[in-house]
């Protein structure tokens, strides 16, 4: 049953404030007599994301994270893995491109408890980096593959399949810090109204945002001061436990994963596919494979994905025809050379059968780079 008016912004389901749901929460909450909120920065399908001021560490801003009650049990796997990370001792250069868990509290309140992780704050994510437009050239492309692969090759080390790599999980922020509060858009209050009849309380706040994060803010930064973390790994899966269905978002599903066969195994090779098609995205600003999901069938999605991937991958002259596609949406000061040898690293990870697909730690040593910026 329908408790609220509906929403129209770009802000989480109103109607999951609701007992096992999402925590209410407003500008100024302190959670744990610690962690100051002072902006919204993002809403998932199982928590919301806040930049926060920790008042024991001067101020020192950092993102917490709620999750709903229901995905927040004493045995929550996002938890498990971000315990897993942080234990891990040896000096792999891949950990500090992952996220890193600072605190971990839970909290009650009028839907239940919820778990509250705390994280190191960023500036963007690759979401808001693709719709920028600007352009991208060839030095600031290898900085984020060689960051990001770094990141892919601990997790998988580690038997750790991230499962859902997709743009809006890749955090960035530039070395040396920055006041993120002074880059947050002023709030914008989406106050929630009760419908007719309905018994009010206090399982939803009084107004939803959306993201405060801007648009375009890294654009001016030189590449060579991007910091690159992979982020969120709620979707996240051991190899050797692999039993739920991947998050992966539909157009970046491998194909193995699109035929549904039942022999289909959950392995690192799935992160390599979705990275290729990131990495295409990043230096495009467009996705490698457009899905039109409104109002058709998860069948229908799932067909012309197939078609779209046989477009783009599958014919007889595989390789010219895809360096062309890609050479027509990069910069022309990418260079035409360079376009060919990225097309060449893309193809390594974009392979149909994933045996054929390198892992991380094989695609940091391929020809695109290892050449110079």
């Amino acid at each position: 049953m329908c408790r609220f008016e509906r929403i129209y912004d770009a802000v989480e389901p109103v109607e999951e404030y609701r007992p096992g749901g999402y925590h209410p929460v407003h500008l100024h909450d302190v959670f744990q007599q610690r962690y100051k909120i002072i902006g919204k920065l993002a809403y998932g399908q199982y928590s919301t994301v806040w930049l926060a001021k920790d008042q024991l560490k001067n101020s020192q801003q950092v993102v917490l994270k709620i999750l709903k009650a229901e995905t927040s049990q004493d045995n929550n796997k996002e938890l498990s893995v971000l315990l897993a990370l942080s234990d891990f001792n040896e000096n792999h250069p891949g950990k500090e491109h992952v996220v890193q868990l600072l605190d971990q509290f839970y909290t009650k309140g009028p839907n239940g408890t919820h778990l509250c992780l705390v994280f190191p704050a960023t500036l963007s994510d690759g979401a808001a980096m693709t719709v920028s437009g600007s352009p991208r050239e060839v030095g600031y492309i290898r900085v984020v593959c060689r960051q990001l692969l770094l990141g892919l090759d601990f997790l998988h080390q580690l038997g750790i399949v991230h499962c859902d790599l997709q743009p809006a999980n890749i955090l960035f922020s530039v070395a040396g810090g920055t006041d993120r509060e002074a880059l947050l858009q002023p709030p914008e209050f989406s106050p929630i109204k009760w419908l007719e009849g309905v018994t009010v309380d206090d399982s939803a706040p009084e107004y939803l945002m959306p993201s405060q994060r801007r648009r375009g803010q890294l654009s001016d930064a030189h590449f060579s001061t991007l910091e690159i973390r992979i982020g969120d790994l709620g979707g996240a899966q051991y190899v050797q436990h692999c039993h739920e269905k991947p998050v992966t978002p539909l157009g970046l599903r491998a194909p193995e994963l699109i035929r549904h066969t039942r022999d289909t195994s959950i392995d690192t090779t799935l992160d390599i596919w979705a990275l290729g098609c990131l990495i295409f995205e990043l230096a495009t600003n467009e996705p490698l494979f457009p899905l039109d999901t409104f109002g058709i069938t998860r069948e229908e999605i799932d067909n012309d994905h197939g078609i779209l991937i046989e477009k783009r991958l599958g014919s007889n002259n595989q390789y010219g025809d895809f360096v062309d596609y890609l050479r027509e949406r990069l910069p022309e000061n990418f260079g035409a050379e360079n376009a060919e040898s990225l097309a060449s690293f893309l193809l390594y990870m974009l392979q149909i059968d994933p045996r054929e697909r390198l892992s991380a730690k094989e695609l940091l040593r391929t020809p695109f780079m290892l050449d110079r910026y």
